[in-house]
């Protein structure tokens, strides 16, 4: 009798001890679950396009809405306003496919958000635009009457001083720098030290890296820009994204200067076109003899192919340390005699 009581209390205790264990199992599950849902509603809403953004610089702003409609408009220093209704889709990691509902613009945007910058670049027609996230909904209706006013009004109290968007209404300016077909479209380029490859796109007015734009203008030879770079912060607030380019001939070789609108020292960068690998490239020189920076490939998988490469039809800054070197080989050659 003592036996059967001793196993009857014996199977309850591992009965109940099974129960709990099965409980806290569950309960583990839940809250490793729940923190999944969280973390990933979080990272969701990190990367989430949905508000408005402004670009200032042009007078553009954009607007994007859960169901995947938007608008974007643009205030028109001269002619009329753009006011178009638009549609999105994420296609990548933080990248986007936008479709105007205009005539003018028959080709889809692609968007790239970094951050709360937005870069919408388009075909050789579309100048690469960059917005700013707002932190407040942006009516575009107040966005469009503002910019009216604050160019009208620009107009009266900087004299000569216009949107940038006018072709010859800012000082100094001669109006959009066509890039050469044969520079334009995407180039990748990988880093000699860690191999990653970063994305270089040429447009017809506009080169976009990595977290910069340059808008290409013509700069008048008889220009002074030096007393602009303190005394007149308007101009600055237009030109920030400008750049002044020049095509330069050397050897019978074309290149492609290119530096900051009110850049006072400093050679800019060079782009020009080489042969390597039986293949067309992009050689980005920079210095006082255009020494090589770094080398575009079409494609992603040559970039990183040839990341180390040297190509002996090339100049590189360490070909000035190896002439120095032959120079004082030769030096040491003649004292010797």
């Amino acid at each position: 009798m003592k036996n059967r009581v001793f196993i009857f209390l014996l199977v309850g205790f591992l009965v109940l001890t099974m129960a709990g264990c099965q409980s806290q199992i569950k309960q583990e599950k839940g809250s490793n679950e729940q923190a999944r849902i969280i973390k990933k509603t979080k990272a969701n809403k990190n990367i989430s396009i949905i508000g408005s953004y402004r670009d200032d610089a042009d007078g553009a702003a954009i607007a994007f809405n859960s169901d995947h409609t938007g608008r974007y408009v643009y205030a028109d220093p001269k002619n009329s306003d753009t006011d178009d209704q638009l549609t999105w889709k994420k296609t990548g990691k933080n990248t986007y496919i936008i479709r105007l509902n205009d005539s003018d613009v028959s080709s889809a945007l692609t968007a790239k958000l970094t951050g709360s910058t937005l870069v919408i670049s388009g075909d050789g027609d579309w100048n690469t635009e960059t917005f700013n996230k707002t932190k407040n909904k942006l009516n575009l209706d107040d966005f469009l009457s503002n910019r009216k006013v604050g160019n009208s009004t620009s107009s009266k109290a900087n004299g000569d001083v216009k949107n940038s968007k006018s072709t010859n209404s800012i000082p100094g300016d001669e109006g959009l720098f066509d890039m050469p077909n044969e520079l334009r479209g995407t180039w990748y380029l990988a880093n000699e030290s860690d191999g990653s490859v970063s994305k270089l796109i040429i447009d017809k007015n506009t080169i976009t890296g990595e977290g910069f734009v340059e808008k290409l203008h013509k700069m008048s030879n008889n220009f002074d820009f030096t007393s602009y770079v303190q005394e007149h912060p308007s101009y600055q607030d237009m030109t920030k994204d400008w750049a002044r380019v020049v095509v330069l001939s050397e050897n019978g070789e074309s290149k492609i200067n290119v530096r900051g609108w009110l850049q006072g020292a400093g050679a800019g960068e060079y782009y020009n076109l080489a042969t390597e690998h039986g293949q067309k490239v992009l050689v980005i020189g920079g210095g006082a003899e255009a020494w090589v920076d770094g080398i575009g490939w079409k494609n992603k998988t040559d970039a990183e192919k040839y990341a180390k490469e040297k190509f002996s039809d090339l100049h590189y800054r360490e070909d000035i340390s190896l002439e120095n070197n032959d120079d004082s080989d030769s030096a040491t050659t003649n004292d010797e005699n």
